[in-house]
């Protein structure tokens, strides 16, 4: 069995490398062959002379995104130019456990399964200070909020996918279409019936070395913009965000209705 994952990354020379590590370490089974294909997205850094120094294919890209999220078109041509019954997407700033891959495997075989997508647990850290606020207890109390959901949701940092039952389930969509990778990915996997699951036993790390808490808020209502053209109610956003703690997609769902 052959596993494609997919890293699309732009200028992230600070994180990739221990992200590329962290894959080729992986434990798995000796039937299971893994492929990293980085997607590089308009680099200017050294994020594609790191990525071969390790021995990683790339596929650069060259033209602007044509998505609220750009992440979406990387891993839609990450996809065409692989081809293994398991395709995995991990950001660049995702450093993974060891046994991440077989017990995300036992989840998602590529036979007779509903199960379309897998996700492990994400904890996002940062060894920066704001103004004097330490970021990590506000991520460590947003890691805490999300596993003590009566149902969690899927994280888009690092999952597997059944490649079969997603081409099905996606009807041949282009990724690159849609404003929020992995929240439109769930829906539209769940439209179909098939199953996107988190795996309760395994947790990956985010570092991010240069966050701050004026990147934590733009990033959050970039991805309130994005539910804002996904179509999704302002009930639903509202319940997201004061029960995630993530006010700033509040703030992006509404900052997107006065544009319009």
């Amino acid at each position: 069995m052959k596993v494609n994952i997919i890293v699309p990354a732009h200028n992230e020379e600070q994180v990739i490398a221990n992200c590329l590590n962290s894959i080729i370490a992986l434990e798995r089974p000796a039937d299971v062959e893994v492929e990293v294909l980085v997607v590089a997205d308009r680099c200017t850094d050294s994020t594609a002379t790191i990525c071969r120094a390790l021995g990683v294919k790339v596929l650069e890209k060259n033209t602007p995104p044509k998505s609220v999220d750009p992440i979406t078109e990387l891993f839609d041509l990450g996809c065409i130019e692989t081809e293994g019954e398991i395709v995995g997407k991990v950001d660049a700033d995702i450093i993974l456990p060891k046994d991440w891959l077989w017990r995300l495997l036992l989840m998602i075989p590529p036979w007779g399964n509903t199960t379309a997508s897998v996700s492990s647990r994400i904890k996002t850290r940062t060894r920066n200070r704001t103004s004097g606020w330490n970021i990590n207890f506000f991520m460590q109390c947003r890691d805490l909020n999300y596993c003590l959901q009566l149902h969690e949701e899927p994280r888009g940092a690092a999952r597997l996918m059944n490649r079969r039952l997603l081409n099905y389930s996606l009807a041949g969509c282009l990724f690159y279409y849609w404003p929020s990778w992995d929240t439109c990915l769930d829906a539209e996997i769940r439209k179909t019936g098939y199953l996107s699951l988190v795996c309760p036993y395994i947790t990956a790390l985010e570092y991010r070395p240069d966050m701050t808490l004026r990147k934590l808020w733009a990033k959050q209502v970039i991805q309130g913009r994005a539910r804002k053209d996904r179509g999704q109610s302002f009930t639903r956003v509202l319940g997201h965000s004061l029960f995630r703690l993530r006010l700033g997609v509040l703030w992006g769902y509404f900052e997107e209705r006065r544009t319009i």
